[in-house]
Order: C-alpha cells, then sequence, then structure tokens
C-alpha cells in the first residue's frame, strides 16, 4: 500500500513538474500499470487526497504563473525593487532593535539586575540562544585584576 502511494507521489510530482492537468485518469496513464482506473484512486481516500492537493497545488501555480504573466517587465522589476528596499529597511531596524536590546542588558547588569533580568528567560532558554545567535547579548570577558594576583 505505501509503496502504491510512494509511486503516487512521484507520478503527481512529476505531473507538477510537467504541467500536466492533474485528474484521477491522467494519473493511471502515467502510472504504468501500478494503478489499472480511476476508480482505484476515487474511492480510496488516501489517494484521493494526495489526488485533489497536487491538483489544487498545481491551481494556485498556474494563478501565480497567469498573475505574473500579465504584468510587465517594468512593472515586476519594480515590484522587486520596492521588496529589496523593504527588505533593507527591515535589516537596519533590526540592527538598531538589536544594538537597543544590548545597551538595556548592559545598563541593566550595571545596576546589577542582570540576575533579574534572566530570570525572566530562565523559562525560554530558546529565546535566549536566539538573542544570543543575533549577537543581541553582550559578550564580556573576564579579566584579573592585578592586584589579585599578588600573594
Amino acid at each position: 500500500m505505501t509503496d502504491k502511494i510512494a509511486r503516487l507521489e512521484e507520478v503527481l510530482e512529476a505531473m507538477l513538474v510537467d504541467d500536466e492537468k492533474i485528474t484521477a485518469r491522467a494519473v493511471i496513464r502515467r502510472m504504468s500499470g501500478v494503478l489499472k482506473y480511476p476508480t482505484d484512486i476515487t474511492r480510496n481516500e488516501k489517494r484521493k487526497a494526495l489526488v485533489a492537493d497536487y491538483a489544487g497545488r498545481q491551481d494556485k501555480i498556474r494563478s501565480a504563473v497567469e498573475r505574473s504573466s500579465k504584468s510587465s517587465r517594468v512593472e515586476l522589476e519594480r515590484q522587486i525593487s520596492l521588496k529589496n528596499s523593504e527588505i533593507e529597511r527591515l535589516r537596519g531596524e533590526k540592527e538598531l532593535l538589536i544594538a537597543s536590546h544590548r545597551a538595556m542588558i548592559l545598563s541593566t547588569a550595571e545596576m546589577g539586575g542582570f540576575g533579574t533580568w534572566k530570570r525572566f528567560f530562565d523559562k525560554y532558554q530558546a529565546a535566549i540562544d536566539a538573542l544570543d545567535g543575533m549577537g543581541a547579548l553582550p559578550r564580556a570577558e573576564v579579566v584579573r585584576h592585578p592586584l589579585s594576583e599578588q600573594p
């Protein structure tokens, strides 16, 4: 059963790539005898749902292509330019927020409240890891004071 489902998915993916209309009859033609009749698809809920899912994907792809082909090249370039400028603006805002966040943590730590700040995030290690990955947590190097090294 799972071999037939796997083969069906392969055929549906190929039909999607080839932009061949996805119907139960068309799928049977491409199945090379694995399934013989369209009812082998329409009477089995899993197969029927899989074919419907791929047909829906195909409709979405075709409508996206249709919309984009109606737009002129100049219009598409304008839209890309707008999206690129929005991306740059968002990157700048992200960098500003990271710098601001780092400064707030440093000022909290200077006042002796870093432990309190960290307590809010103890249950959210993933958030701390994400902040660290973005560079939003300040880095500090511990250096021994020269007077403490003397006997």
